[in-house]
């Protein structure tokens, strides 16, 4: 008895390849959500900037746009104390403090995604 199978190396990789970036985007978007609990919110221009500048296709997560705000949000997301009255949440490094408390959600979203779709 003779088995032949044919394996198609570049289909199965793009396959991959898709649910990889499929899952990326998926977790950039949860991501980009789960910073802006701990992001600052003063008068909720750093929220709202990064929803109108990140991309998280490519994931890339952005506060403070693109252009002149960048500076005031580095200096947000590094320095002083948030002030909580608008939000309790506030935290420095607020990315950094979002992917330290859901780091293992994101794990299980892009497991899920990868055993749904490969």
């Amino acid at each position: 008895m003779n088995v032949k199978v044919n394996f198609n190396k570049s289909a199965v990789k793009a396959r991959v390849e898709g649910a990889r970036n499929k899952g990326l985007t998926i977790v950039a978007n949860e991501a980009l959500k789960d910073a802006n609990y701990f992001c600052r919110r003063d008068s909720g221009m750093l929220i709202d900037s990064s929803i109108l500048a990140s991309n998280p296709g490519k994931q890339e997560l952005i506060w403070g746009g693109k252009g002149e705000g960048l500076p005031y949000a580095k200096k947000m997301y590094y320095t002083g104390t948030p002030v909580t009255d608008e939000n309790p949440n506030a935290s420095l490094m607020w990315a950094h403090k979002a992917f330290s408390v859901f780091r293992e959600k994101y794990k299980r979203i892009l497991q899920k995604i990868l055993n749904q779709e490969v």
